[in-house]
């Protein structure tokens, strides 16, 4: 069959369709390839295209196919500034089987890759406000606390202490274990060692402890705790400051003695402690030791001593006057005279009392021992 010109000419209309379609083909074409490969300087971008090639080839290697980002026009994605580009940390999971180890992230420029690699989520940024720290107001300055006392040094060793806790608690405590008036007590050494009534509660309490003659730093020390023997006025030969001097003999006879040997607050005869009243102080406080030189030892051999010698039965405070002059004359050695009457007013300046003095003596049968009449 013959073919005419006629035939074989394209009809009008769907000619000028097809030049239309065409010319915007290659519009789009080439407004996609300047948008992406031009920059803003009209300069082709070669880092972009080769960016692109390497995605598309490496989504045929791995069968992973995404459907490319159209960009068109000059829309562009530029870089933050002017904060430094880091390069992203390679996802969990990205290393795919097949694909070598040694193959870099490749991490798009200016632009965003037409086939990336792997889809990217951006990390959303909160839009809530920020968290307001709390405002932590100073403390106050501690106030700096009162200096601790330092514990005192004890006086003794514990089973060296005696009852007491001052000079008067000692003499109370003293006339309650001896079951004598408490001014009987003070009367006596009142005249016998005057000292001891000055005593500051301290210096009694070191003196009231067994063995402090042993613990003085002093002759003085010695000397103020009646440690020497009043005849001879020189310490004891068993006390720290042996055979110092406290004071001069009590007489010229008594200088060299050796037989009286009286000691401590109530200046009590050596042979008289030792037989009569030592072993019941003794039983009297409870300890294994006792000494004239410390003081409530003393005074409790005082009142054991007034309290059998004078035959005295009844109560422990109120005492007849007539018996505290007789516990003045038996300590006298059974003559009353100016001693008695010494002992009589002490005792009312004690005691509180206002007895008559003045005819004590006259209550004793001359030359009886101290017996009454």
């Amino acid at each position: 069959m013959l073919y005419t010109n006629s035939m074989l000419r394209i009809p009008r209309i769907p000619k000028i369709v097809f030049i239309v379609v065409s010319i915007g083909i290659s519009f789009l074409i080439s407004s996609f390839l300047y948008s992406h490969y031009f920059d803003e300087s009209s300069e082709f971008d070669t880092v972009a295209l080769k960016s692109d090639v390497d995605a598309l080839v490496t989504s045929v290697t791995t069968f992973h196919f995404e459907l490319p980002r159209v960009t068109l026009f000059s829309q562009r994605i530029e870089s933050p500034s002017p904060t430094p580009e880091k390069p992203y940390p390679t996802p969990v999971g990205s290393m795919l089987p097949g694909i070598p180890t040694s193959t870099p992230y490749v991490q798009p420029t200016r632009r965003v890759s037409i086939l990336p690699t792997y889809p990217y989520q951006p990390t959303r940024i909160s839009t809530k406000p920020p968290i307001k720290q709390p405002t932590i107001a100073p403390t106050q300055t501690p106030k700096p606390t009162k200096k601790p006392k330092p514990t005192p040094t004890p006086l003794a060793p514990p089973g060296y202490l005696r009852p007491g806790v001052g000079l008067e608690d000692i003499f109370k405590k003293a006339g309650e274990l001896s079951c004598v008036p408490t001014a009987l007590l003070k009367a006596f050494v009142a005249q016998e060692a005057p000292g001891v009534l000055n005593w500051s509660n301290e210096q009694a309490l070191f003196y009231n402890a067994y063995d402090w003659w042993h613990r003085v730093k002093t002759v003085k020390q010695v000397c103020g705790g009646y440690g020497y023997y009043t005849h001879t006025g020189l310490v004891a030969e068993d006390s720290l400051f042996p055979g110092e001097k406290c004071k001069d003999p009590f007489s010229p006879e008594t200088a060299s003695d050796t037989y009286s040997r009286v000691i401590g607050s109530c200046q009590m005869l050596q042979s008289y402690w030792e037989k009569d009243f030592k072993n019941p102080t003794k039983q009297k406080l409870k300890v294994g030791q006792v000494d004239r030189r410390v003081l409530i030892d003393c005074l409790i051999g005082y009142g054991i001593h007034f309290r059998k010698d004078t035959g005295y039965s009844g109560s422990c405070n109120n005492w007849d006057m007539k018996y505290v002059a007789k516990a003045a004359c038996v300590n006298a050695g059974g003559t009353c005279d100016n001693y008695c009457y010494i002992i009589c007013n002490n005792y009312n300046k004690y005691a509180g009392k206002n007895n008559n003095c003045n005819s004590v003596k006259d209550l004793f049968v001359p030359g009886s021992y101290c017996q009454f009449k």
